[in-house]
């Protein structure tokens, strides 16, 4: 006897067989496989949920919904077919006067309240019954949407936050404060400095020509301290929406603070974001980001394509790694373990900032955040420029662990 999971693998891949032969969806064995994964995820407790799992992995357009939710009841909610029983009187009735709807005319019965008319159009009928519809769509359309987003790794699109105005001041300061925190040794070159312990001749000569050649400024040198490279990886998924203003208003104030900070940002595909900050405008539209920004959420394969495109230019000793994200992987988690141990090899270390990383009773039981906790050195969160300057003196001090 086969079992549930058994019955049930069956049975999707039977009702994606009928849309794809039937219906004419542009669906596989991958797209089945998705779909029990999403199951398992969510859950067989709730039906309405169960559905949209389904029509998230199958749907590719918002014009399927109304075929597979046809197709959906006729597979899973049909009603077994019985043998036609015949119209028996009933046993125990009893002869009495006719009733008034027995006995009224032909043109009595057709005749209408014009209240009745009302009391139809209200309950499903009319305009009323057309608005509801409508309604219906547009929640099934909305509900589609976010669950693809949510579950499903197949790409989605969504525009960027803006570069917020308000407290942006504020977290520059803090972004550059972080950048100080991490700043590494010394460098061999000798370069103008107020207070450096050489004393520079050559430009204090040249300043006391505008004083008749009487040395009043004293200039000096010293060597600067090496700036380290920092790398951002932003999650833009559908479930960080909450947090992305302040993240791309962290990502700005970074790429301020210092010349060596690159900004990626990550959804179902990764995407630089370095030129596009470097060009942006407070309070201005950022261009759109594709399939980066507002879908579905594969850590694992983006921070997998960024080891393989740009770990070799980008990672080294003196760069520093910082993760935004919720670790709400849809994808390979494995592959996302295999992404962590390879930037973490390669880098001085690495930062994970999850929003709910502060929050009372808050535990890394996502299935991506566990599979990176072991390789990250600060786990934190960020909601605003305070939280970046309690990094910057975590990282000062050489903190290491959880937030």
């Amino acid at each position: 006897m086969l079992s549930r999971s058994s019955k049930l693998s069956l049975r999707v891949s039977d009702f994606f067989a009928v849309l794809r032969e039937t219906h004419a969806f542009s669906i596989g064995q991958r797209e089945v496989h998705d779909a029990l994964r999403a199951l398992d995820l969510l859950g067989l407790s709730n039906a309405a949920r169960v559905r949209a799992a389904l029509r998230a992995v199958a749907c590719a357009s918002p014009e399927q919904i109304a075929i597979f939710e046809e197709a959906y009841d006729d597979v899973f909610l049909a009603a077994d077919e019985g043998a036609a029983q015949a119209a028996y009187r009933p046993r125990h009735s009893r002869p009495g006067p006719p009733s008034a709807a027995q006995t009224a005319t032909p043109a009595e019965q057709h005749a209408e309240d014009p209240h009745d008319r009302d009391e139809d159009r209200e309950a499903g009928e009319g305009p009323a019954r057309e608005r509801r519809l409508t309604e219906e769509q547009n929640e099934a359309v909305t509900a589609w949407l976010t669950m693809r987003a949510r579950v499903s790794p197949t790409a989605a699109t969504g525009a960027p936050p803006a570069i917020e105005e308000r407290g942006l001041e504020a977290m520059e300061s803090a972004a550059r404060k972080l950048v100080r925190s991490v700043h590494l040794g010394r460098e061999r070159r000798w370069t103008p400095q107020p207070h450096g312990p050489r004393f520079d001749v050559r430009r204090t000569l040249r300043a006391s020509l505008q004083t008749g050649g009487d040395p009043a400024v004293l200039h000096r040198l010293g060597p600067p301290r090496r700036a380290p490279r920092i790398v951002l990886l932003v999650d833009g998924s559908r479930s960080m929406s909450d947090n992305a203003a302040v993240l791309m208003q962290f990502a700005y104030a970074l790429e301020r603070a210092t010349v060596r900070a690159r900004t990626y940002a990550f959804s179902t595909e990764l995407h630089d974001l370095t030129r596009i900050l470097s060009a942006a405008r407070p309070g201005s539209e950022l261009p759109s980001l594709g399939e980066a920004w507002g879908g579905g959420t594969r850590i694992g394969a983006s921070l997998s394509e960024f080891v393989r495109d740009h770990a070799a230019r980008m990672l080294d000793h003196q760069t520093l790694v910082i993760v935004a994200s919720d670790g709400l992987d849809a994808g390979d988690v494995p592959q996302l373990e295999r992404a962590m141990r390879e930037i973490r090899r390669r880098s001085a270390g690495v930062v994970w900032l999850n929003p709910h990383a502060r929050a009372r009773g808050f535990a890394p039981t996502a299935a991506g955040m566990r599979s990176a906790l072991p390789f990250i050195d600060v786990l934190d969160t960020i909601s605003d420029a305070a939280d970046v300057e309690r990094i910057a003196t975590r990282l000062a001090r050489g903190g290491r662990g959880r937030a």
